[in-house]
């Protein structure tokens, strides 16, 4: 649904909406400015997708590294499922489901994680993007 509001716009702002109009043969003003601001709101959208993207690979990277610290120590864990989240040891559970209540208890903020059977070689194929977000 279209709804007509007015506004106020900088006339050399809308020279260049006016431009851009005739340049990509738009039947109106008001069709080139509502193309110009889906294509800036989806850009925001990535942006933010990206920032997102950033803070999660550098979660993984602060995981993996407190993984590597603690490898040796994590024998004492054997059989249970160990929880790694925002850096630091979460703890330790008897089933991946104990597993999954303590990381939502104690870093519901975390957006990657590391939950592993200690004794258990695992080979990661692929990935699962947003995986704790299906979790919660």
């Amino acid at each position: 649904m279209k709804v007509r509001k007015s506004f106020t716009i900088d006339e050399r702002l809308l020279s260049e909406l006016s431009e851009f109009r005739w340049r990509n043969r738009i039947n109106s003003l008001s069709e080139a400015l509502e193309r110009v601001l889906r294509l800036g709101l989806n850009s925001l959208k990535t942006v933010q997708e990206i920032k997102e993207d950033e803070e999660i690979l550098e979660q993984r990277r602060v995981n993996n590294e407190t993984y590597s610290r603690i490898e040796g120590e994590l024998s004492r864990y054997l059989g249970k499922y160990i929880i790694i989240a925002l850096g630091k040891f979460i703890g330790a559970a008897d089933s991946f489901e104990e597993a999954v209540e303590i990381l939502r208890r104690e870093a519901p903020e975390a957006k990657h994680a590391i939950i592993q059977k200690v004794g258990r070689e695992v080979v990661v194929e692929r990935e699962w993007p947003g995986l704790l977000e299906r979790l919660r």
